[in-house]
């Protein structure tokens, strides 16, 4: 239950970023996803992005969504995924967007 609260206490936060930047598609993967996380812990972030997003773009969503989280973020995009951690990765996914 734990991990359900501090991921719904996550998602109210990040959603409006994430839509602000034209995210179309969102999923938190890694030590949140499985309720692993330690106190240092950051938080990894799948996206889907509009096609034009440059890296400005997706450094100002970096930054924006660290601001507010309070914590490091990481970002993968869904098509840049390798294939050998694929499979992993989107098996933790919880969605968000």
């Amino acid at each position: 239950m734990k991990k359900n609260k501090e991921i719904e206490k996550i998602k109210k936060k990040i959603i409006p970023v994430l839509k602000e930047f034209k995210v179309t598609k969102a999923g938190i993967f890694g030590s949140y996803a499985r309720g692993e996380q330690k106190k240092n812990s950051d938080l990894d972030i799948l996206i889907k992005i509009h096609n034009d997003a440059g890296l400005l773009t997706l450094i100002g969503l970096k930054l924006e969504l660290q601001k507010v989280i309070k914590r490091k973020v990481d970002l993968v995009e869904y098509e840049t995924i390798r294939k050998e951690v694929r499979e992993n990765m989107l098996n933790d996914e919880i969605k968000i967007l």
